[in-house]
């Protein structure tokens, strides 16, 4: 799944990430505008998925001078499905509820569990091609068998509710403080970061072992 127009899932995706950015916009923007807020394809590209709205009549235009202005046409009967589907389809939201019931079913009573997102995904730049990469920080005392099937699921559940590649890098709250105490590299990556999920922040279990 494209996470940086998610849009693409369930539309072609220039026609897509164009729908989405008119999408609750009252005032219209030109090709230009949209083109820049959509960030998807080329500026033809973009011009392109514009027609073929406007010919179906879900996208009304009008001449600005040389610009053209484009904004839905809340009339059309397309137009209560695309508002549906805009409601309903929150995917990042989704797959947060999804991991965190999958870790609380695994572990019920360690509140020492923290689970975070962390690289292009966190950043909000992942594409199709991305992995989804999560932080698993569990207690020192988890058993080895439950955390490797733990992760065995967040990467094999994940991928099948996503379509991305999921590693998970899992580690104990002993050895995190190990890996801040050496500069380990991928620390800073995670305190400047990781989105978490579930538990306490990364960024909080960092400063507690400063």
């Amino acid at each position: 799944m494209d996470w940086y127009r998610p849009l693409g899932v369930l539309f072609p995706p220039v026609q897509g990430a164009v729908l989405q950015a008119l999408w609750r916009r009252t005032t219209p923007l030109t090709g230009r505008e949209v083109h820049r807020s959509s960030a998807s394809g080329s500026y033809r590209g973009t011009l392109a998925a514009l027609d073929r709205l406007v010919e179906q009549g879900l996208v009304d235009a009008r001449r600005v001078g040389q610009a053209r202005e484009y904004v839905l046409n809340e009339e059309h009967v397309a137009y209560p499905a695309l508002a549906a589907a805009m409601a309903v389809f929150t995917p990042r939201h989704d797959l947060d509820d999804r991991l965190r019931s999958l870790v609380r079913e695994r572990f019920p009573d360690r509140t020492g569990t923290s689970l975070a997102y962390f690289g292009s995904f966190a950043r909000g730049e992942a594409r199709v091609s991305s992995d989804i990469d999560l932080l698993l920080v569990l207690p020192d005392d988890a058993p080895e068998d439950a955390v490797d099937e733990l992760v065995g699921e967040l990467e094999t559940r994940g991928r099948r509710w996503t379509g991305n590649e999921v590693q998970v890098y899992a580690t104990r709250r002993t050895d995190l403080h190990r890996a801040a105490a050496s500069a380990d590299p991928v620390v800073d990556e995670w305190r400047r970061d990781a989105v978490t999920v579930l538990g306490p922040t990364v960024q909080h279990l960092l400063e507690a072992t400063s």
